[in-house]
């Protein structure tokens, strides 16, 4: 996203300029330096100066914190983690492909592929057969050094919980977009609508279509809705709808503090999904990004905000 469109360069000159910290940015703005009372502190991209380099690096690999929830006996989707075989220094003798397809078939090659260090959904692929499965891993090890694979279940709902020191600044469930028949068009019909209207992506529209394609020309009824797309990222097209003291954010608090208390991370959002009636952390981000939230509720623009000014003075507060 370009530097003039990023809500939270925005948000921070705003923070900056009422509470005194002389601000010098870096980089098109990915680097910016707060200055106050003799101290300095930076943030780089949606990161802050607030967690230590190992919780940071802990949260940006998703086997990584799947493998220290296991430990701490946290619920949590698992992801198996395979290195790009140009590493070869860490790659055995065998390859991976005998350990990738003895994983595939024991999950009956009902998966999900995604860089290990990505992030927003980019480049995450539902996977059902083996011809997918190879070319996934070869479109990933292309573009990065290393995959996760993790079983495909049908999440009912998922959930972000936005952590600052054991306490929640914002949760927030991830609607997935949704078509509503009128008893006259087509499914296909639908999906080209929501593209038409700007509700979708082409490219959240091709999932869409390839997710359905056994049931495009099927006509909805008047008034009945359909999820079409699987992916719960705000950026594919999921709208954020506010928990506050909905009660399910009492069940949701504790395994959201349990993770961030596993890898000793200050500021987080934590990804909490919902299977078959039990909760499951998915994620740790240490970038907090409110970018999508904001646009879609731009009526919570100052809780951003505000969430960002506590993070600046915790900073300033540490060492």
């Amino acid at each position: 996203m370009p530097s003039q469109e990023r809500i939270f360069v925005t948000l921070l000159r705003e923070i900056a300029a009422e509470q005194g910290y002389t601000l010098t940015p870096f980089s098109q703005d990915w680097i910016l330096r707060f200055e106050k009372a003799g101290q300095a502190r930076h943030t780089f991209g949606f990161n802050f100066e607030i967690n230590s380099t190992t919780a940071y690096m802990l949260a940006g690999d998703k086997a990584a914190v799947a493998a220290v929830l296991q430990h701490q006996a946290v619920p949590h989707i698992e992801h198996r983690f395979f290195i790009n075989p140009n590493r070869s220094t860490y790659v055995p003798e065998t390859g991976h492909w005998p350990a990738i397809l003895a994983y595939a078939q024991k999950q009956n090659y009902n998966l999900v592929a995604k860089p290990n260090e990505g992030t927003g959904g980019l480049g995450v692929v539902r996977v059902t057969n083996q011809a997918q499965l190879e070319k996934a891993v070869l479109s990933i090890f292309q573009k990065g050094q290393s995959l996760s694979l993790s079983p495909y279940y049908d999440i009912h709902n998922e959930y972000r919980l936005i952590m600052l020191d054991g306490e929640c600044q914002l949760a927030y469930a991830k609607q997935r977009p949704q078509v509503s028949g009128d008893a006259t068009a087509s499914l296909r019909v639908l999906i080209e609508r929501q593209l038409l209207a700007g509700a979708i992506t082409q490219a959240q529209a091709a999932e869409a279509l390839e997710q359905h394609r056994d049931r495009l020309d099927e006509v909805l009824p008047a008034g009945q809705t359909l999820t079409i797309g699987w992916k719960h990222n705000l950026g594919a097209g999921s709208a954020p709808q506010l928990l506050d003291t909905n009660p399910l954010l009492e069940l949701l608090l504790p395994l959201a503090i349990a993770a961030q208390q596993a890898i000793n991370i200050r500021f987080a959002s934590i990804d909490i999904v919902e299977i078959e009636g039990s909760l499951r952390v998915l994620e740790v981000n240490s970038g907090i990004m409110m970018e999508h939230f904001v646009q879609h509720q731009p009526q919570h623009r100052d809780t951003a905000k505000a969430i960002y000014a506590r993070a600046l003075e915790k900073m300033f507060a540490s060492r």
